[in-house]
């Protein structure tokens, strides 16, 4: 039981990852080709970091209170 919920955690903040990363490509890439003519620049170790960040949080936002509930039963 707790592994289908921690999957399904996985899916959400991979889901969160891919489309917050492309919502803030599509403004930023016109954005920064009109101002100084060049894409921007998103550091890999600091995307990897933002993007692990966000999956640690949804899994525990999701495991620690499921598992909360199914110690109770």
């Amino acid at each position: 039981m707790l592994g289908m919920v921690r999957w399904e955690a996985l899916l959400v903040a991979f889901a969160g990852i891919v489309l917050g990363t492309a919502i803030a490509l599509a403004t930023l890439v016109p954005m920064m080709r009109g101002l100084t003519g060049a894409g921007p620049y998103i550091p890999p170790l600091l995307y990897g970091s933002f993007a692990a960040g966000a999956l640690v949080l949804g899994l525990a936002a999701t495991s620690l209170p499921a598992r909360a509930v199914l110690r109770r039963r």
